[in-house]
């Protein structure tokens, strides 16, 4: 991974830390979610703003990475709001190695968010108007399947979308919804809907830590003050 632009370790460090704070700051605005039981790591998902009204809260578990990206496009980095103006942040990095799992709240209905994910996912093979319009119809389409998931112990249906591509070099897995306000948006790869059963986070302690050492590992193996 390469970080490039104006901030030395320092600089890039705080950055992180004044995000981790905004992060907390916010955390009990939307009521977040993840697996039950991972024994893995864990750090934050996609976190997006408007108006500093939290419109998203993603927690993301395992390691999904992605060649290239920047900070804008790449919601484990936006995140902790690397895409303040005058940074970038490029990285090369293998497929990714076991299963993870992104659980996004939305504030509102789910489905924006989804279509905004497949057409991310997809986004390499436009190159004109019409192509565009072809990828936005075809992420609006429908769920094909309905799957249970427990949630806090009560099972859910979930609205799913079983094999999708899920961005460069993340390969494909698959996305699911729960279509309410709040609603849920799952991004998943190498489990399956009966492998997964969701539990309420309350401490985003845990994925700030994992956020901040991944970043930072990041920079020190290939950054430069």
């Amino acid at each position: 991974m390469r970080y490039g632009g104006r901030l030395n370790r320092i600089e890039f460090t705080a950055l992180i830390d004044q995000q981790a704070g905004r992060v907390r700051a916010n955390a009990a605005t939307l009521p977040l979610y993840g697996p039950a039981t991972w024994p893995g790591p864990c750090r934050l998902g996609a976190w997006g703003w408007e108006d500093d009204r939290l419109m998203h809260a993603g927690l993301l578990y395992g390691t999904p990475e992605t060649a290239p990206i920047t900070a804008t496009a790449a919601p484990a980095l936006a995140g902790v709001g690397l895409d303040t103006p005058g940074t970038t942040v490029t990285a090369t990095a293998p497929a990714p190695d076991g299963p993870w799992v992104e659980v996004i709240t939305t504030a509102g209905p789910p489905m924006p968010q989804l279509i905004d994910l497949r057409m991310a996912a997809t986004a390499a093979a436009r190159t004109d108007r019409r192509s565009v319009e072809r990828a936005l119809r075809a992420a609006s389409t429908p769920a094909p399947e309905r799957v249970t998931i427990p949630v806090d112990g009560v099972p859910r249906e979930f609205s799913r979308w079983p094999d999708e591509p899920l961005g460069d070099s993340l390969g494909r897995g698959w996305l699911a919804i729960l279509d309410e306000v709040p609603g849920l948006l799952l991004r998943v790869s190498g489990l399956t809907p009966a492998d997964l059963a969701l539990a309420r986070v309350r401490d985003v302690e845990p994925h700030l830590t994992g956020t901040r050492a991944h970043l930072l590992a990041g920079y020190d193996a290939y950054g430069s003050d």
